[in-house]
């Protein structure tokens, strides 16, 4: 997918970087978050991990992605206050919309 975007976007893998960042840490988190330790989960939902540790896990995931892609970009620490901001509200704009998403598509009948 950052692949993706960067062939569009003219990002020179930027995106490619957070992301294949992101697939490198994620069983990590997920064996943080989860309680059976995340090897036999295929698909994360609010359903299988409960709200508390799914927004936990998407928290630091988008936190993670958000931060490498931003700092990534600026590439210079003089601008790290700006940068981080940028990081920061993005990763809230970003987790609302996981969060609007993953509650319209769970069924409330089959909790």
């Amino acid at each position: 997918m950052g692949l993706t975007i960067d062939m569009f976007a003219d990002s020179y893998g930027i995106h490619t970087a957070a992301t294949v960042l992101i697939a490198y840490i994620r069983p990590s988190i997920l064996s943080l978050v989860s309680i059976k330790g995340g090897e036999d989960l295929e698909e994360i939902s609010i359903k299988q991990l409960k709200f508390g540790r799914f927004f936990t896990y998407s928290s630091i995931l988008c936190l993670i992605h958000h931060f490498t892609l931003f700092y990534l970009e600026a590439f210079r620490l003089n601008e790290f206050v700006d940068t981080f901001g940028r990081a920061f509200f993005s990763t809230l704009i970003s987790l609302s919309l996981v969060l609007l998403i993953e509650s319209i598509g769970t069924n409330p009948s089959k909790r």
